[in-house]
């Protein structure tokens, strides 16, 4: 009987451990703040004729009832339970593997459903969708890991292409190639204790490098040391600068429930690239 190694262990529990923050934090958003649902739900070219047919109902009608605002938050309710659940099932994967994996692939699904939902609300500009691939794919790597008739090679190229997509759509926005988003600036300034203008200039640095980082995940073998070393602590960063540059003790029940999910949803960041070097030096 062939046991798994020390490494193989350890590199299953960093995406273990990523999958469970992002879906905890996904839950956390859901059942205590809100999803932006509504950006689709609410949209008259792409609803109003199937709320005619299923509901009966004019457009008005539909979006003056308070009653269908209330039930489009309990469903954004019970997607949060549905990531809760999903949650326990990237720790106990181990223990019922089957619907564990079921799950996994479903709450990945769910996960999809919401990056196309955020890119349309942010006007279908690519690099939105590019920056959730993480996100989506990271239930499925688990669950792919998890899963021994998988062939290894197929987990790390895609978990290679995650990685090389979320930060190529970060490094857009950091360039400028987008407009620049106004938390990103914000929190470079509030993490830094620099300008307006030194942060637009260290953003732009940070878009090169992202970019540049991105494309050399397609040949692995050159400057790999280097090119993980920045995916891992870049990641890391990025992720805390939620929780750190609006840390206030004055007001820390609120930036606990306001911010910590922040840092949850994007453990994937940096522990998916942290798992991923892992595999590759084996």
């Amino acid at each position: 009987m062939r046991y798994p190694s020390f490494q193989h262990f350890n590199s299953f529990r960093l995406l273990q451990t990523a999958a469970f923050g992002l879906l905890l934090g996904r839950a956390w958003q859901h059942l205590f703040w809100d999803a932006p649902y509504r950006e689709l739900l609410w949209d008259e070219y792409w609803m109003k004729d199937l709320v005619s047919a299923v509901f009966g109902l004019s457009w008005s009608e539909y979006v003056g009832n308070p009653l269908y605002d209330e039930r489009i938050r309990l469903f954004s309710q019970g997607i949060g339970w549905f990531y809760l659940l999903a949650a326990g099932a990237a720790l106990g994967i181990q223990w019922f593997p089957r619907l564990a994996r079921s799950i996994l692939n479903t709450a990945s699904g769910a996960l999809l459903v919401l990056a196309l939902v955020v890119w349309k609300e942010y006007g279908w500009q690519l690099g939105q969708l590019l920056e959730h691939s993480l996100q989506w794919t990271t239930p499925l790597l688990l669950a792919a890991s998890n899963k021994r008739t998988i062939p290894e090679y197929w987990i790390r190229y895609g978990a290679r292409a995650a990685i090389s997509a979320t930060f190529i759509g970060h490094g857009l926005y950091a360039l400028g190639y987008y407009p620049l988003p106004g938390n990103f600036l914000e929190m470079t300034m509030r993490s830094l204790s620099i300008g307006e203008d030194p942060a637009r200039q260290f953003l732009l640095l940070i878009g090169v490098l992202d970019v540049l980082v991105a494309l050399g995940m397609l040949w692995p073998q050159r400057f790999k040391t280097a090119i993980f070393s920045y995916l891992i602590a870049w990641g890391l960063l990025t992720s805390l600068a939620r929780v750190w540059s609006y840390f206030s003790i004055d007001f820390f029940g609120n930036w606990l429930q306001m911010w910590v999910h922040e840092l949850l949803i994007r453990f994937p960041h940096f522990l998916v690239p942290w798992f991923l070097w892992l595999k590759e030096k084996k």
